[in-house]
C-alpha cells in the first residue's frame, strides 16, 4: 500500500496545471512576425540566421525583400536566401529566381538576369518546387534565359502538373496540342 506522502504527491501533481511548452526561439520570431512586432522578429532571426538556422535565413531574406522590420533591400534578400538556398531550401531558391526575374535591385546587379533567374528556377525545380518547374516551364517555351525548347518546357510543365499544379496541367495541355507532330517515315 502506498504511504500517505505519494498519494498526496501525486494528487497534488495532478492539480497542478501542465507547464507550458517551450516554444523555440523561431516560434518566438513568428510569433512576432504575426503579432506585428518585426523589430523582435528581426532580432532573434538574425541570431538564429547567423547561426545557420535556413528557414531563419529564408524568412529573414522576406523580411529585407519587403522591408517589414528593416529597411527594404533586395541585396540583403538574396543574400540570406542564398544562405538558406545552400542549406537545401527549395522556396529560397524559387523566390531568387524571382528576385531576378522580376525585382529591381537584383537584376541590374547581373549581366543576365532572365539567365540568372533560369538557373535559379532550375535549381529549385530539380528540387520538388513545383511553382519553380512550372515557370522554367514557361521560360523554355518563350526562350527567356534559356534556348527556345517546346520539348524541355513540356518535361517541366509536366514535372509541376505531376505535384498537382493546376496552370502546369493546362500549360502541358496547351503545349502538347501544339507541338509539332514528326512525319511518318515511309
Amino acid at each position: 500500500m502506498p504511504s500517505r506522502w505519494v498519494v498526496s504527491l501525486a494528487l497534488l501533481l495532478a492539480t497542478l496545471p501542465a507547464a507550458p511548452v517551450c516554444a523555440s526561439p523561431l516560434d518566438d520570431a513568428l510569433k512576432a512576425l504575426e503579432a506585428g512586432n518585426s523589430p523582435k522578429a528581426v532580432e532573434v532571426l538574425v541570431k538564429l540566421a547567423n547561426e545557420g538556422n535556413s528557414l531563419a535565413q529564408f524568412r529573414l531574406g522576406g523580411l529585407y525583400y519587403h522591408g517589414h522590420g528593416v529597411t527594404e533591400d533586395e541585396n540583403m534578400a538574396i543574400y540570406w536566401w542564398k544562405k538558406s538556398a545552400a542549406n537545401g531550401n527549395a522556396e529560397a531558391m524559387y523566390q531568387i529566381a524571382h528576385a531576378y526575374l522580376f525585382g529591381n535591385m537584383a537584376a541590374r546587379s547581373v549581366a543576365d538576369p532572365d539567365r540568372e533567374a533560369a538557373i535559379w528556377y532550375f535549381q529549385a525545380a530539380s528540387a520538388g518546387h513545383a511553382e519553380a518547374a512550372y515557370t522554367l516551364g514557361l521560360l523554355f517555351l518563350a526562350g527567356k534565359g534559356v534556348v527556345e525548347d517546346r520539348n524541355e518546357a513540356i518535361r517541366w510543365f509536366r514535372s509541376a502538373s505531376n505535384k498537382g499544379h493546376a496552370e502546369a496541367r493546362k500549360a502541358l495541355e496547351t503545349a502538347e496540342k501544339s507541338a509539332p507532330r514528326s512525319k511518318p517515315r515511309r
